[in-house]
Parts: C-alpha cells; sequence; structure tokens
C-alpha cells in the first residue's frame, strides 16, 4: 500500500493520497491539483474535533470561491466508520473528508510523518507544500497570501 500512495510523488511534489470517502468513492488528492489545498488529519475517535472542525468551516467558507480555489482534504485517522460517519454528518463537513479506516496504521501518516493529532499540511496552487500545523488566524494570514 505504501508504494501504491508513494507512486505520485515525484509527479506532484507531495504524496498523493487515494482514499475512500464515507460513500465509498475513491477520491484522490491531486484531483485538487491547481487549488490551495489543506490536507487535515483528524479522528472522530479523538472527541475533541468539533471545536477544530468549527474553527475550519469558518476558514473554508470564507476562502472556498477564492481565485485560487480552496479545498480541504480531510483524512480520519479512524477504525470505526459509523462513528467517522456519525462526525462527518453530525459537524456538516462541507469538504472532502476520506479515511481508509485503518487508524493508527495508515500507510498515509507515514508518507506525511504524521506523529500526532491534528495535524495539517498547506499545499499551495503550484503543488509544493508551504506550511504545516498551521492553525486559526496563523492559516487565515497564510491563505490571505496563497488564495488571492
Amino acid at each position: 500500500a505504501r508504494i501504491t500512495l508513494a507512486s505520485g510523488i515525484a509527479e506532484a511534489g507531495y504524496p498523493d493520497l487515494v482514499m475512500n470517502d464515507m460513500y465509498g468513492r475513491e477520491v484522490r488528492l491531486s484531483s485538487l491539483e491547481g487549488k490551495v489545498v489543506l490536507v487535515d488529519f483528524w479522528s472522530a475517535e479523538l472527541g475533541n474535533s468539533n471545536v477544530l472542525n468549527a474553527e475550519l468551516k469558518q476558514i473554508h467558507a470564507r476562502y472556498k470561491d477564492s481565485p485560487k480555489g480552496f479545498e480541504v482534504y480531510q483524512v480520519a485517522v479512524d477504525t470505526n466508520k459509523p462513528l467517522w460517519i456519525a462526525a462527518v454528518q453530525e459537524q456538516r463537513l462541507p469538504w472532502i473528508s476520506v479515511s481508509d479506516l485503518l487508524g493508527r496504521t495508515s500507510p498515509a501518516l507515514g508518507l506525511y510523518n504524521v506523529r500526532k493529532l491534528p495535524a495539517n499540511f498547506l499545499i499551495d496552487s503550484e503543488g509544493t507544500v508551504v506550511a504545516r500545523d498551521l492553525y486559526g488566524r496563523t492559516l487565515e494570514q497564510k491563505l490571505d497570501e496563497l488564495t488571492r
């Protein structure tokens, strides 16, 4: 699985991910090429997601229609599909939410060197990872710069 996930690294400049959304559809991170993308790792099982996702929803609403576009590709590091789906639906998350349901053994964590949750990576419209673990006002300042 790690080889499959790693196959997009050279082409995209970042580790490409292909994971299923809650409906079972494969969603490739590189399908968002040309947009500013926040790859966000979280877990519904940790229980602290409501506050962080509420803040991210406001940021998403503000930047999603910007000239360069902004999208969130949120990776749930969970093993319980019903719990993950319930969290996405209850919180009404408007972005791409995916999971391989492998929890802490997900190859995506290794590809992005994620050691703790939450974690995120900001990818500019050229496909370069430009920042890691930005939240709140710091994330907004970087998005102001990148989405013009």
